[in-house]
């Protein structure tokens, strides 16, 4: 295997094809989740996404100890961390699930996640959700005022849409967009959030890849839920693909998101270093054309073109 190597954004940086997504970096798998990170930069993995609401906290904390730890040189890694999603408990002054993006709060947040990384400057902050109550004017100052200061280095964003990219990166330039993306979930492509990312020079971060490992084809889909029984017929038809490529189900379905244009990054969320193995020899795939194309006719149950609106899966009252 051979890692692939992506600019992120315009920023000169260069960033592995797979990032390692870091929710399940969790104090009950503490050494496990070293390992992990440990394993990831072995296989040429540089780009370690995290956010301070992943365990409240716990997995900014763990993976700064784990890169030193694995002495693991600040400088050879990018870090992404995120704010803006604030969960009960989270700070004193919030009593229900709300999200934040004053510049009094990106700023303790971001001075928060600093210190739980063992670090001076994170390389892409990224504003988790919208904040409706929040002009995107505000936000952006607040980010240019922390890179002014050396404590972030360049701004993303997460599960924005296209509108509200461009309302905010006209006041800030942005690298990149963290999106839920894959063979079952196709909206970023339905819904023009990979031709905006273009557009503006960003790369994708694509969460949930696997589908919460629906594409793996190892877990157990219900036949009570009617959702579930099209996802695993979508998973029955990806099978012969699989096997004339040679690769597991989840190899192809990260082969299918990385021969996109653009720098489109699949975070891998583990904490398991075989896992983190299978996946980054996704990188060295390239898929014939017809079959990429015959891929995404399957996963989104209706034939292009793209004038034609997919089907709305909505259940029955």
């Amino acid at each position: 295997m051979t890692m692939r190597y992506y600019e992120l954004g315009t920023t000169g940086i260069q960033v592995s094809a797979m990032a390692l997504g870091c929710m399940s970096l969790t104090p009950a798998r503490e050494g496990e989740s070293r390992d992990a990170v440990r394993r990831a930069y072995e296989l040429g993995i540089n780009f370690f996404d995290t956010a301070d609401v992943y365990g409240r906290g716990e997995s900014e904390r763990i993976l700064g100890e784990a890169l030193q730890v694995g002495a693991i040189a600040r400088e050879d890694v990018v870090i992404a961390s995120k704010c803006a999603i604030v969960f009960p408990g989270m700070e004193p002054d919030y009593e229900y699930k709300a999200y934040d993006l004053s510049p009094t709060y990106i700023k303790a947040s971001c001075e928060a996640s600093l210190k739980r990384l063992g670090t001076d400057y994170i390389d892409l902050y990224q504003l988790h959700r919208i904040d409706y109550l929040t002009h995107p004017a505000e936000s952006a100052r607040a980010l240019e005022d922390l890179q002014r200061e050396g404590k972030i280095r360049h701004a993303g964003i997460s599960n924005y849409t296209s509108d509200e990219i461009r309302a905010l990166s006209s006041y800030v330039r942005l690298e990149s967009l963290q999106t839920q993306f894959s063979l079952l979930f196709l909206e970023p492509l339905e819904r023009g959030l990979a031709a905006v990312c273009q557009e503006k020079k960003m790369n994708m971060l694509c969460w949930s890849p696997l589908h919460q490992a629906v594409l793996t084809g190892k877990v157990g889909l219900p036949h009570s839920d009617w959702q579930k029984q099209r996802e695993a017929g979508v998973v029955a038809q990806l099978l012969p693909f699989a096997e004339r490529y040679g690769l597991s189900l989840g190899q192809l379905a990260l082969a299918w998101l990385l021969q996109l244009p653009g720098g489109v990054i699949p975070l891998v969320g583990t904490a398991n270093a075989a896992h983190i193995e299978e996946a980054a020899a996704a990188v060295d795939v390239t898929l014939e054309r017809d079959d990429w194309y015959e891929l995404m006719v399957i996963a989104r149950g209706r034939p292009m073109p793209w004038g034609q609106r997919p089907y709305a899966y909505v259940k029955e009252r």
